[in-house]
Parts: structure tokens; sequence; C-alpha cells
């Protein structure tokens, strides 16, 4: 069975700690467009991707007694040039360094902290997220972005670039293929962006499934209702990314209460999680033909 989850910041790697214990293979597909913090800074001081998602990632596949999964979440907070960096952050810009490319970087990092599933990142190349508001005016960066007032008219990539050809391979040969959950337009959306990653969605024989938030993203999407972002999301992107939309309510009327939350969270309870998607495995295609009908 081989599940491919795309996406970024927290969403991802909940999903990827959620299912790293099933007997599946798990291909993580990171967007690499985020400019702020730790990463942001990485990114202007070394001109490489961007890292924290990716190490969020890896860290969330990692087993929860591995000392350096827990160092590599840990910040600086002195009062020099490191504080707010994360060790991981560094020591996989230091991996892209010495390998000089960055899947190498990954695959080492994982093999470090004992990862035996693949994180790749959307692309290795750097590369910003650009949004054209409804005026006309260009907004650079995924922070600006983030912050946009209005759903943009428009989103792209800085510059045009590669995708990560694992990662494109990895969409054609999956069985089944999860976006989101996370921000919409700074998350899920970037590596959809990309012309083989696009390409690959269209024509993957894989089940899509977009897993929404269950709590408001506290950005210009939370304007739109839920089909409406998804229709204007279509509209960016000029194709459907989806073939089931699993919403909260969809949850709740599969009586999985799987909109119950982490304690204290706005994030989707692990096992409950794990046990939707589990709910979409092929042996499980009877029913899975009769949740389909619950969502949209």
């Amino acid at each position: 069975m081989n599940i491919v989850c795309i996406g970024g910041g927290h969403g991802l790697s909940q999903v990827l700690s959620a299912l790293k214990t099933m007997p599946c293979s798990l291909t993580a597909i990171v967007t690499t467009t985020d400019n702020g913090g730790s990463t942001g800074r990485l990114r202007q001081d070394q001109s490489q991707i961007a890292l924290g998602d990716i190490r969020r990632c890896v860290s969330a596949l990692a087993n929860q007694d591995n000392v350096l999964s827990v160092l590599s979440e840990q910040r600086f907070e002195s009062n020099n040039d490191l504080k707010g960096h994360s060790f991981g952050n560094i020591l996989l810009s230091a991996l892209c360094q010495l390998t000089q490319n960055a899947n190498d970087a990954v695959n080492v990092f994982c093999a470090m902290l004992g990862v035996k599933h693949a994180v790749l990142p959307m692309t290795t190349t750097p590369v910003d997220l650009i949004a054209t508001t409804a005026s006309g005016d260009t907004i650079f960066g995924e922070c600006n972005v983030d912050a946009l007032s209005t759903f943009p008219a428009d989103l792209s990539l800085s510059k045009q670039v590669i995708a990560n050809q694992q990662a494109v391979e990895a969409i054609y040969k999956a069985d089944l293929i999860l976006l989101g959950p996370g921000s919409l337009l700074t998350s899920v959306m970037p590596p959809l962006l990309l012309n083989d990653i696009r390409d690959a969605l269209c024509r993957t024989a894989g089940c899509r499934i977009f897993i929404e938030n269950l709590a408001p993203e506290h950005s210009v999407v939370d304007q739109l209702a839920s089909n409406e972002q998804l229709a204007k999301a279509m509209d960016i992107l000029g194709y459907k990314f989806f073939d089931v939309c699993l919403t909260p309510d969809a949850f709740e009327a599969m009586d999985l209460r799987a909109i119950e939350k982490e304690q204290s969270t706005d994030t989707h309870n692990k096992s409950q999680l794990k046990h939707i998607i589990e709910q979409w495995l092929p042996n499980t295609s009877e029913q899975t033909t009769t949740m389909s009908a619950k969502v949209h």
C-alpha cells in the first residue's frame, strides 16, 4: 500500500504521525516556500529551500524516544544569531551544504533519525510564493500571502522550477493521496502549482483525498465557505486536485467521531485520523463506496 501525503506546516506532520505505524509505504511531499522564522533566515543566508516543515515531518515519523528527534526540535534561546533557530533546521542546512543536494540532505537526516519512510521536498530549487490581488497588486512571499485581507485572484511561484521527480513518481505509484490539512494557500497549494505534480495528480490512479481543517485558519481563507474555498483554489490551479473532500461534517456523518480534537489543540486526533484513513484501504472497497457518498 503506497500512501502519499502532500502539504506543509503542522497539518502534514500530524497526518504522518498518525499513519507512521500503518503497514504501508509513506511518502511525504513537503511544501518548501516558507520564508518566515528560522526557516526564512536560513533561506536568506544560505539560498536554500525552506527546511522547517521538512524537519518537522521527519521528526513526526521518528520514534518518540529518538534523542536526535527531540533535539532537532529544540530552539536556541540565546541572545545572538542562533536565537529562534531550531537545531534541526541548522543541521539540515549543514547537510545541504555538505551534499549539495536537498534530496540527499533529507535522506541523510532521515537516516540519522531512523526514519524509513520517504520525505521529499516539492522541489530542490529555492522558490517563493506570489499572490496577485483582484486589483492587480503583486504580493511576494508566503508570510505576506498569509497576511492578505482578501482571497487572491491568482497564486504562482516566483520562477519556473522543476518538481522533485521522486515526488512525481510517488504520486503515479500511489494507491492513496492525502492533501492537507493545513493552510490552503500556503501549505497545500504550492506543490500543486508545479507542472509535473499537476500532471501526476491528474493522471494517477490513486484516490485523492483532501482533508479539511477542524478549526478556522485565521487567514483570508476563512472569509469563504468550504465549497467556495475549494472552488477558488481549483480556479487558480486550473484542475480538480481531489476526488473526495473530508470535512468535519463528513467525519461526523460517518459516525467515526473524527472531529474530536487532541486536548487543547485544533488538530485532528491522531488515532482517530488513522482510523479514518484505514477505511480507504483497497481491502475495504465496499465500505469506501458507502463513505464516498457521504462526502463531497
